[in-house]
This record gives C-alpha cells, structure tokens and sequence, in this order.
C-alpha cells in the first residue's frame, strides 16, 4: 500500500537505456570490413544507444551509417602519452557502457585500456574481444578480489560489408567516361612491398585503351608518383589524384566496369560495393583480401612483382567482353 504523498521511485538503471561501444580504429581496409560487423552488433541490441571509439578519419563513415549516437575519437598516439590516454578512458568511463565490443582487439585495447577499465567503469560490464571475425571472448567485470569470468567460444557470424550506401560529394563525376576500369595503385607508404609495379599498371592501361576502354586512375599525395606515370600512358586514362574522397570510392566503383588495385582500403571499398574487384597481393597475405562476392585475389607464391600483367589481364577479359556484349 502507497501512503498519501510519497513518490513512487524507479530505479535509475532500470530506466536508462542501454549503452554500448564499439572499438574500431583502423586502418581502412580494417574499418570496411568490420562495418557488417558493426550492423551484426546493432542486430543484437536493437534498442540501445551505440557509440564509436575510433579514429577522426573514419567518422565521416561512420556517420553515414546512420547507426551511432556518439563518437569517442581515439588517434592512438604514442603509448608515452599517458594523459591522452587516460582521457579517452575517461571517457569510455563516464558513458556507463553495458558492453563494449573491442573489434581492434589490438595490443593497445586488450593490455592496456581493458585491464584500467576494469578498475575505472563506475559499474560491471562485458567486454567483448572480437578476434578474427569469428570467436568472441567475453570478460566480465566482477567485485574487486574475485577476478574476472571468462565464457569462450561463443560464435557469431562474420558479416560481409555492404557500402553501397556510402556517397561523397562526386564532383568529378560528370567528367568520367561511360565506360572504363578503376585503377587503385597506391596503398600505405608502410609497404611498398604492396605495390605492383608503375610499369605494370602502365601496360594495363595500354591495353584497355587498345580495346577502346578507358581507365580511371585514383590516389591522393602519396601515390602522386604513381598516379601521375599511369594517367600519362595513354589519352584514355583519366587522372584522378586528390579528386576523390574516400567516400566517393563505392559510387566510383558501381560505375566501373571491373577494379584492378593494390592491398590497400579503397580496393576493399571497391570490392565491398558489388563491383568485379582484382587484388594484388605478394605472399604475406593473410587475413587482407578482398571478399566482396564479385572479387578475384591474385596472390603471388613469391613477390608482388612476380604477378604479371598477362595474369591479370586473363582474369579481367571475360569482364570486358561481358561489358562489351551488355553495351
């Protein structure tokens, strides 16, 4: 029975929505293949808020997937820098987080910000250690002396990325000719290692203006060199550099007739956006190829110059002819 006059009081937690984070840094080619991931994760949690810890270059991304109620920007600087780390903690601290799914599942994310996390969060929750797509590992927080719960094998799905939804501005785009092959020669000035060669892309470039088929050649600074020597082998190859945001790849790559690119993000995106995507790889790939349903992996037993033009130029034929037979 209620006495005349006194409030009845919910408790707080019962009333609070709940909260959760996602961990995802990069680089590119990383961050596209974990979107389906991140739509799985809202699947489960239908009703919660969902924020992002990742990098500033992603957010623009991120936010057209119209999925994210926060961003926590994370740059990952130095692992000195412990001010700035402990503000991004700090931050993770205050939003009160029910679960966060660490899809990084780096170093830095599972022996540093997990283990101060456990002492820092006002409140148990489940960290999630997302490890090849496949094998979650969950951890919950438990009364301090008692230690952590571990639970392991507990499966989920990966989930192949879709970006068609992405859009840029597209300002170069009434310049593209109607029919022609995106070109992607750069990749991280990390691995040259990555990079087939100049002269290679120069003779594909060749070869398609042969069959009246132009190429688009895209880039940004660091692939200036790389970009410029491509574009200028032939009159059919239009250069592209720093014409191009990263947003505007899927669009650039719906319109393509196939992709031929490096291991490198904007060939994932190409890949991911339904487009007939040729990767290059030498034989330190892992875990980077393509997996759009429409993709050809080219992985040499050796380096990356040891793929030769002919090889790639098998492999995209029937696509040009099929385009042609479709004009």
């Amino acid at each position: 029975m209620l006495f005349p006059g006194r409030l009845t009081v919910t408790p707080l937690m019962d009333m609070e929505k709940e909260k959760i984070l996602i961990i995802k840094h990069g680089a590119l080619g990383d961050f596209v293949l974990s979107v389906g991931t991140m739509c799985h994760i809202r699947e489960m949690h239908p009703e919660a808020s969902l924020s992002l810890m990742t990098m500033s270059p992603f957010v623009a991304m991120a936010r057209q997937m119209n999925m994210f109620d926060e961003y926590i920007i994370d740059n990952r600087p130095s692992a000195w820098n412990l001010p700035y780390m402990f503000k991004v903690l700090a931050k993770i601290a205050r939003g009160k987080f029910s679960h966060i799914y660490d899809l990084q599942a780096s170093s830095r994310t599972r022996y540093r910000y997990y283990p101060l996390l456990r002492w820092m969060m006002p409140r148990s929750f489940v960290w999630v250690n997302y490890r090849k797509g496949v094998e979650y590992k969950i951890e919950k927080k438990c009364p301090v002396g008692i230690g952590a719960q571990h639970r392991n094998g507990i499966h989920a799905p990966f989930k192949i990325s879709d970006l068609t939804f992405l859009k840029g501005e597209g300002k170069h785009f009434d310049a593209l000719p109607e029919r022609y092959v995106l070109l992607i020669p750069g990749c991280s000035p990390n691995h040259p290692y990555k990079r087939w060669p100049i002269e290679n892309f120069q003779e594909l470039v060749c070869r398609l203006a042969d069959r009246g088929i132009h190429s688009v050649v895209i880039g940004t600074d660091i692939e200036a060199e790389e970009v410029n020597a491509i574009a200028g082998a032939s009159p059919m190859a239009v250069n592209m550099l720093n014409k191009t945001s990263l947003l505007d790849v899927p669009q650039l790559a719906m319109r393509a007739i196939a992709c031929v690119g490096n291991d490198t993000g904007p060939s994932h995106m190409a890949s991911l956006s339904g487009c007939f995507a040729i990767a290059l790889y030498d034989n330190r790939t892992k875990q980077g190829a393509l997996r759009g349903a429409n993709s050809v992996n080219l992985i040499s037993p050796d380096l990356i110059t040891k793929i030769t033009v002919d090889q790639v130029w098998e492999t995209l034929l029937p696509k040009l002819d099929e385009g042609l037979q479709e004009a």
